[in-house]
């Protein structure tokens, strides 16, 4: 049996692609923020990561990564 994955953002079930791609976040958050020393297992499906780095005040793409 399989376990269903899901966006934490937007609790879309992720596919293939989404899989893929895993854009995941797994840390301890720890002082100075409201979730501090909690264990933090963040997965976001392809949609929401591009939402989240379009909406960056300062852009985290530092360049694209060639191939060959």
């Amino acid at each position: 049996m399989q376990t269903c994955i899901r966006c934490n953002h937007c609790g879309k079930q992720l596919d293939e692609l989404d899989m893929r791609e895993s854009f995941t976040i797994h840390t301890t958050a720890g002082y100075g923020s409201k979730y501090d020393l909690n264990e933090i297992d963040l997965r976001l499906c392809c949609d929401c990561f591009d939402r989240l780095v379009d909406e960056c005040v300062l852009s985290p793409v530092v360049g694209e990564v060639g191939l060959f």
